[in-house]
């Protein structure tokens, strides 16, 4: 990209990326695409400013760590409303997961539960067959 006036206003960043334009593409482009192209790319920097910035590596004898601090002006409402319908989402089909493991699982111990009531009771229902002897 040659040098023009219309991106010498532009961060390190985003004339980098505008950099990989094809030329001819770039001399397409008039001034209003230009600017929302250059908003959408600073929008997206990866290298955003923040109000506090502290980085930093921990060597130790077996091993390095790095620590990251930011702290700035919250501009994520939307990814965290996206993010918040996720989680409500995953916790809906998560308790239907649960309830129904439980009831998988409650079914035939409280068939169990009332054969057992059944056999203290003396009730026979079927004189010939009795679950004792399935396991004969």
């Amino acid at each position: 990209m040659p040098n023009n006036p219309k991106t010498e206003e532009l961060d390190a960043y985003t004339q980098h990326v505008m950099s990989s334009i094809d030329p001819l593409v770039f001399k397409s482009l008039n001034l209003h695409q230009l600017r929302e192209i250059r908003a959408a790319i600073s929008a997206n920097a990866p290298f955003r400013r923040h109000a506090v910035d502290v980085r930093g590596t921990l060597p130790l004898y077996f091993s390095r760590y790095y620590f990251v601090f930011l702290m700035g002006k919250d501009r994520r409402v939307a990814t965290r409303d996206k993010e918040l319908q996720r989680v409500v989402l995953a916790r809906g089909f998560s308790l239907l997961f649960f309830i129904y493991i439980t009831i998988l699982l409650a079914i035939p111990l409280f068939l169990l539960l009332l054969y057992g009531l059944k056999v203290l009771l003396g009730i026979d229902l079927f004189p010939a067959f009795h679950l004792k002897d399935l396991w004969q």
